[in-house]
């Protein structure tokens, strides 16, 4: 074939061919440095491949026409831009020359150097050999970084400036060059402490794939960010939240409502939780004092172990351990309250809060009703429905299923705990029958003559007689103070014992009232025969009932005003018989809050029944309510306003 054929033959080659590209292996050693494959950069690597892309090139064509010729053609046509369009876009990538020169094209001594590199070393020896990163520590590093790696965050210049060093001061740049040499958590020890460093750092995550629905609930509360009318007092609050979900299935199968989070509120959340959804085998929650208190794990009478359950708490100050919960709480509860226009979540406008406390607050002190705050039953029913939407929403950590258009989507935990159910597993149910008892809190006590004392009331039975000076276990109703049961500690029920049973009147009722009557009437006499001295003739007016007593109008001033000194002396007593009335409180709260509303009858066992109440941590939990009441302890009042 004529030498011009073969020159035109491989320039229509060069200009239109596109071969595949080569294979280079993942792992190929380089002899001269000793470095492997797997080590070097991405632009090393980008510029390894453009390179043996021109020597398989070469090598194809060289057998046809050549070597120096395919050379030759391949430079003129790199620098009249005629190549192929994926040679002529590999030619700067191959060269390696960023910048100003990258614009360069091939070069015959260049091309036949490529050839040889591969042809001594293989593919490795085409990677480019570029300088090494200087990854050493500077000798002013330990000087600047003990003031950078503070938990105050200081800035680069503020560091630089205040940083002492007998040396050559290093500029700005080089410190954050410096610094980016430095991995992030390394470079925020000191910055970052507990879980914000915990973030960057590797962590296992736990898989559920080998549970079953009822295996593991998890639980945890959170306080509602919007407010709503309590239905006690009338006046705005934030709502406690407690969820309980089951783990395998993500099902929010409890929930209860209170006013801060206590033993109770958890308590009732778990009897919600093993009603609806059946009795776990653990709960895992955080250690909190509404979780590890004698009212849940109390031995004999805490419910967990009447239950049959096993706790098991979280790493204090590790809140990514119940990932879970947290999520789901957020899930849950956020939207919700972001529905409400009294929302006092982070993101809502600090402008529009502060117009909606005020409206809020006027309307609470003129109609005591605002219609930005929601009442009671519409928060537990706004509340149920997002609990129900989230359960019956498609959730990504549960298996995948065809929905009903057909296309593939996740499972929402309903449809996930059906999918249990219909391949056999069935929960640990709750017998009827022995719901109320076994869910009630309890508390050991000793019987004393058939009489159980419990918050302040003495609870009798006749069963309790031959229990005398034994202990038993007192179930209560939290909502129903006018029985308990009385159960043995080995688990037997006694009876049922109800509040002043042994109680009769001192005499009976009909002696009493005819005392009393006889005593009124004489009363009555005395008085008129004193008004008759003043004034005689005057006629006295007994309404039904007896009290209050009126005379008539012939009654002079002085004779009235006498009559009304004995009128204001018999309220007066009235008033002292009714001060000295107390009731019987079930709760700790109760007495305290009925002890701040009448301070005027406190004695010194009150005064310091309440000095110990206020170091609890009862009062501690509920110190924003007791504030927003008006009834937190002087001390505490003034200083919070301090």
């Amino acid at each position: 074939m004529p030498k011009a054929t073969r020159e035109t033959i491989l320039a229509a080659v060069l200009t239109n061919h596109k071969p595949d590209l080569p294979a280079v292996p993942s792992e190929v050693a380089i002899s001269s440095t000793g470095l492997a494959l797997a080590q070097i950069t991405e632009r090393q690597r980008k510029t390894m491949e453009a390179r043996m892309v021109f020597v398989r090139e070469i090598e194809r064509l060289a057998s046809v026409v050549g070597k120096e010729a395919v050379i030759r053609n391949m430079v003129r046509a790199a620098r009249e831009e005629r190549l192929a369009p994926h040679l002529q876009a590999l030619v700067h990538v191959a060269n390696d020359r960023p910048g100003k020169r990258a614009d360069r094209g091939l070069s015959r001594r260049g091309l036949y150097q490529w050839c040889s590199l591969y042809a001594s070393g293989g593919v490795a020896a085409l990677v480019p050999m570029h300088k090494q990163r200087d990854m050493g520590i500077p000798p002013w590093a330990n000087a600047f970084l003990s003031l950078y790696q503070t938990p105050q965050h200081p800035t680069v210049a503020d560091c630089l400036r205040r940083m002492k060093w007998a040396g050559e001061r290093p500029s700005i740049f080089t410190v954050y060059r410096f610094l980016a040499k430095i991995g992030l958590p390394s470079r925020m020890a000191g910055r970052a402490t507990g879980n914000a460093l915990l973030k960057m750092r590797p962590h296992k995550i736990r898989i559920t794939d080998n549970l079953l629905p009822g295996d593991v609930y998890t639980a945890d509360g959170t306080t509602f960010d919007a407010e709503i009318q309590n239905p006690l007092d009338g006046q705005a609050f934030k709502p406690e939240v407690t969820l309980v979900l089951d783990v395998a299935t993500r099902r929010c199968v409890g929930v209860s409502v209170g006013h801060a989070e206590s033993a109770l509120t958890i308590l009732d959340a778990l009897r919600i939780a093993c009603c609806f959804g059946g009795v776990p085998a653990m709960l895992y929650c955080d250690n909190g004092s509404g979780y590890k208190n004698k009212l849940l794990l109390g031995e004999g009478q805490g419910m967990l172990a009447r239950l049959g359950v096993e706790m098991v708490n979280s790493i204090p100050q590790r809140p990514q351990g119940k990932g879970l919960m947290e999520r789901a709480v957020q899930t849950i509860c956020t939207p919700l309250s972001k529905r409400l226009p009294s929302c006092t979540h982070a993101d809502m406008d600090r402008d529009t809060a502060k117009k909606v406390y005020r409206i809020t607050r006027k309307d609470l002190k003129i109609k005591g009703r605002s219609d930005l705050l929601p009442t009671w039953p519409e928060f537990l029913k706004l509340l149920a429905a997002g609990i129900d939407e989230y359960n019956s929403t498609a959730h990504r950590a549960l298996p995948m299923t065809a929905g009903e258009d057909g296309k593939r989507r996740h499972m929402s935990p309903d449809e996930c705990w059906r999918n249990f159910e219909a391949r056999g597993w069935e929960p640990c149910r709750v017998p009827e029958k022995d719901r109320e008892d076994l869910f009630m809190p309890g508390a050991r006590r000793v019987v004393r003559n058939g009489v159980v004392k419990l918050f302040n009331g003495e609870y009798f039975a006749p069963d309790l007689e031959e229990f005398h000076g034994a202990t038993v276990d007192v179930r209560y109703d939290i909502w129903d103070s006018q029985h308990v049961h009385v159960w043995t500690t080995r688990g037997e029920k006694i009876c049922t014992a109800e509040l002043n049973a042994h109680a009769i009147p001192y005499f009976p009722a009909s002696q009493v009232e005819a005392a009393r009557a006889k005593r009124q009437r004489g009363q009555v006499s005395r008085l008129a025969r004193k008004i008759e001295a003043v004034a005689p003739g005057a006629r006295v007016e007994l309404p039904e009932p007896c009290m209050p007593l009126t005379v008539a109008d012939g009654v002079c001033p002085d004779t009235a005003m006498e009559a009304a000194e004995i009128m204001e002396r018999a309220r007066a007593d009235e008033k002292a018989v009714q001060a000295e009335f107390r009731p019987v409180f079930q709760h700790s709260y109760e007495k305290y809050e009925w002890l701040m509303c009448h301070r005027e009858q406190w004695t010194g066992a009150d005064v310091d029944w309440l000095q110990s109440y206020v170091r609890s941590e009862e009062y501690a939990d509920l110190h924003d309510n007791y504030r927003s009441l008006g009834l937190a302890w002087p001390q505490d009042t003034a200083a919070t306003a301090g």
